[in-house]
């Protein structure tokens, strides 16, 4: 008899302890490249998402020790050793197998714009529009992305990758240089920027990136009818001079 007790007592310790590390996991997270979404981990009590740029897989999955295991209905799914930093904000994955190899980072977020707000370091609240918008996120490599948000309550201006739009015009020809010539013509700045920027604020930016060989602006908007939130597509209309 004492032998059962102890070994029900070892069982609900040992439950506990996968418990906790599981719930230290559920939740969204998600990694980037190039400040654009590249995947996406939905950890939920009986089910794991895994979203990447053209597939979406649905499995379970349990936590033991360092080790995550996921099962598709017939039969197991990928093994990976993970890793969280102190505050559990911050995932490491390794895909274990024939060939066990590192993922990207991955960051928890409440959701995927959140996320993107991390990625860029700024606060953006996009500004509401009643007209129609565009959907200008396909395809992306048309978009050279301007980021004009908030920092400490301090508006910062900046690209993919500068803090500042200092090396705008340097940035824009290797942009330029780097598209095929017949779609050179489509080019255009997709400005992000925080609804309680100043009109007068706004027109400089857009002064200072008329300045530039690509001469078409589009601001990004939000609206009742768009999902930006869960998707990051951006949905704007021509900021013309």
């Amino acid at each position: 008899m004492k032998n059962i007790f102890t070994n029900i007592l070892i069982f609900l310790i040992i439950s506990c302890s996968s418990s906790k590390q599981e719930n230290k996991l559920i939740g969204n997270w998600y990694t980037a490249k190039n400040n654009r979404i590249d995947a996406e981990l939905q950890f939920y009590k009986d089910s794991l998402v895994i979203y990447e740029v053209f597939d979406k897989r649905t499995l379970k999955w349990d936590a033991k020790k360092d080790k995550i295991h996921s099962y598709y209905l017939k039969e197991k799914g990928p093994t990976y050793k993970y890793q969280l930093d102190k505050k559990n904000q911050i995932l490491n994955l390794e895909l274990i197998g024939e060939k066990s190899f590192k993922l990207p980072e991955f960051r928890k977020a409440k959701n995927a714009f959140d996320f993107f707000q991390m990625t860029i370091d700024l606060e953006i609240e996009l500004p509401e529009s009643i007209t129609e918008l565009k959907n200008i996120s396909q395809p992306n490599n048309l978009n050279f992305s301007i980021y004009a948000g908030f920092k400490d309550n301090n508006l910062v201006i900046k690209t993919d990758l500068s803090p500042d739009l200092n090396n705008l015009d340097k940035e824009v020809s290797c942009f330029k240089k780097n598209t095929r010539e017949e779609l050179k013509r489509f080019l255009k700045f997709n400005l992000i920027a925080d609804k309680n920027i100043t009109d007068f604020q706004i027109d400089s930016i857009k002064n200072r990136l008329n300045q530039t060989s690509i001469k078409i602006v589009f601001r990004t908007y939000k609206s009742n009818e768009i999902n930006y939130v869960d998707t990051i597509n951006w949905f704007g209309k021509n900021e013309k001079n």
